[in-house]
């Protein structure tokens, strides 16, 4: 490959010459990958190491205290749901105290206090809306088939992303209980 250069002005007596020259990274099977293009990747994984469990600490703790907080102002559009659902329960205490839990539970995440403790609180919490499933089928599913949802169905199905969530940051976040 030949050097790309421009030569400086002749009061100067060095030439400026840049190289572009290919590397071969054996992680990537032999992809030629320029310089430039695996320092930015190289800088893309360090900030995606560092900060990609802490956004997502602070996305899944928002969405816990915002859903919760429209519970405890009585003004969240599940409300109807929820009663339908668990009509043997006071819908009223229900909610405040659901309300409460979701945003104690989001507070807990982002600020990293007690995470155990609050990530087994979700994990409660998301179980429990999982059993509406089972208690008001015909509220998740098209004609009862597991497989068609209904707008209600979707909204309960995406809880499998809370989960999932709760888990990596459960994986990175949480230390291992130690005997002494």
């Amino acid at each position: 490959m030949k050097p790309i250069g421009k030569p400086l002005p002749r009061n100067l007596t060095e030439s400026v010459v840049i190289r572009l020259q290919p590397r071969v990274d054996s992680k990537l099977s032999g992809a030629v990958v320029f310089p430039l293009v695996s320092h930015l990747d190289e800088l893309l994984g360090a900030l995606l190491q560092r900060w990609s469990i802490p956004v997502l600490r602070v996305a899944l703790g928002s969405v816990f205290i915002w859903f919760g907080a429209l519970k405890v102002l009585g003004i969240s559009p599940v409300t109807t749901l929820i009663q339908e659902t668990y009509s043997f329960l006071p819908i009223h205490p229900f909610l405040l105290i659901l309300g409460v839990w979701e945003m104690l539970v989001g507070l807990g995440i982002i600020v990293k206090r007690a995470l155990r403790c609050v990530l087994i609180l979700l994990g409660i919490h998301l179980a429990g809306t999982f059993v509406a499933l089972v208690f008001n089928p015909p509220h998740f599913f098209v004609q009862g088939f597991p497989l068609f949802l209904t707008a209600e169905g979707e909204f309960v199905m995406k809880n499998l992303v809370l989960m999932a969530s709760a888990l990596v940051i459960a994986g990175h976040e949480v230390r291992p209980l130690r005997k002494e």
